[in-house]
């Protein structure tokens, strides 16, 4: 995200009656607010290279862009894939099974090589993560905040502002998504300092 785009605020929640109760934007729902899941998405203005980057956060459109249509996280072009599956950079996190990093989840979409390299040089969490290919990255369900139903209309859990759930959970109705989140299968672990990619 660049420090010029803003995030929907919370008051433009609300409650939205069908055959369950579920989480909504006053006025007219877009098209584009929720994804195949059902899963209603954070709204965020955009207007990239405005202001400054936020390395640590992720525009909600452009993280679902890329992990939905396998782009690259940094420059948005086709990522990198070779016959051992798609460049991807994880880390492990608490969901994560121990036959990590097979079967790891992940939000953060993959790249391509000359995006991987240039990550590798100027990420100051570079040694935190390992490089995979992954043949079958498949979408596993969304993360983002859980909201709870009062009288008052829709508030925040707090502790839930960065939940995972998979599709067909019943708590994605009240969830507001801003990351689409893939299985990592058929992984090969990769030397990050070696990547073994065409530019």
């Amino acid at each position: 995200m660049w420090d010029s785009e803003k995030a929907v605020v919370e008051a433009m929640l609300a409650v939205e009656i069908t055959p369950v109760l579920r989480l909504t934007y006053r006025g007219r729902e877009l098209p584009s607010d929720r994804d195949g899941f059902g899963v209603l998405w954070a709204r965020c203005s955009y207007s990239p290279g405005v202001g400054r980057p936020e390395f640590a956060c992720m525009h909600p459109g452009r993280q679902y862009e890329c992990m939905y249509a396998m782009r690259c996280q940094v420059c948005g072009g086709p990522a990198d894939r070779n016959k051992d599956g798609w460049l991807f950079f994880d880390w492990r996190n608490e969901l994560d099974p121990p036959s990590w990093p097979e079967g790891a989840l992940s939000a953060m979409p993959p790249l391509c090589a000359k995006d991987a390299r240039l990550s590798l040089a100027v990420c100051p969490k570079s040694g935190a993560f390992t490089a995979l290919r992954a043949r079958a990255p498949r979408l596993w369900g969304v993360g983002g905040v859980s909201y709870r139903l009062t009288t008052d209309g829709w508030r925040l859990n707090h502790g839930d502002t960065d939940i995972w759930l998979p599709k067909g959970d019943p708590g994605l109705h009240s969830m507001l998504a801003s990351k689409l989140i893939r299985e990592l299968r058929k992984v090969t672990p990769v030397d990050p300092h070696d990547l073994r990619i065409a530019l």
